[in-house]
């Protein structure tokens, strides 16, 4: 550096003059270059770095949208549906209730039997579930294909087999009565010791000291 100043103090005026100018020259072109370079990096890609001219305000008023808008097209009008007719509520069944049985078709017990004239043991407890052996009990054989009641007997006339209430009723307008004679086929209402009431049909009578009976006692009213 000490020897270009040594060597450019030596020349003469123009040289001077010169290499100033050059200096200068380089320098301006060296400025130049940097800042299109700083521009240039700091340019948006794609965009310029010249602005537009803003636009000029006009005072025009806008001109008014004469086009003709194109018709709608609007849907045939058409009845709503006509409701569907509610048909009528069902009618809610009543439930009724079963009655119960009566009394009179209430059976105790129901079986057959066999009255033994021969034995010491002649009858039967119609209370009892089953019926139990007695020596006379509330029915029994007494002679010959004879029945013994000894509360109640009476015999039942009409072709069909009674009911309780129609035995029932028999036995109270018979009183006093206690033997029947019987033979096959013939029915009988019975009272029992308990106030029970009973029918019997005789199914067989194999000799005169014995008596099948087809027997049915009913509950107490």
């Amino acid at each position: 550096m000490l020897r270009f100043l040594r060597w450019f103090r030596s020349q003469d005026t123009g040289v001077k003059a010169a290499l100033i100018g050059l200096v200068g020259t380089l320098t301006a072109a060296l400025i130049t270059a940097t800042v299109t370079l700083i521009v240039a990096l700091n340019r948006p890609p794609g965009g310029s770095t010249t602005a537009g001219p803003s636009p000029a305000h006009s005072d025009t008023p806008p001109i008014p949208d004469t086009t003709t808008p194109a018709p709608t097209t609007t849907a045939p009008h058409t009845d709503p549906p006509e409701p569907s007719p509610t048909p009528p509520p069902t009618p809610t069944p009543t439930r009724t209730s079963t009655p119960s049985a009566s009394p009179e078709s209430r059976t105790r017990w129901q079986g057959t039997l066999v009255l033994d004239g021969t034995a010491g043991v002649r009858g039967w407890f119609l209370d009892d579930t089953p019926p139990g052996r007695a020596p006379v009990g509330d029915l029994a054989v007494k002679g010959p294909a004879e029945l013994y009641g000894a509360y109640a007997l009476a015999r039942w006339d009409d072709s069909g087999p009674p009911t309780r209430a129609q035995c029932a009723a028999l036995l109270n307008t018979t009183l006093g009565q206690q033997t029947v004679d019987v033979q096959k086929g013939d029915r009988a209402c019975v009272g029992t010791e308990n106030m029970r009431v009973a029918y019997v049909e005789v199914t067989d009578v194999p000799d005169a000291d014995h008596i099948d009976l087809a027997v049915t006692v009913w509950q107490r009213a």
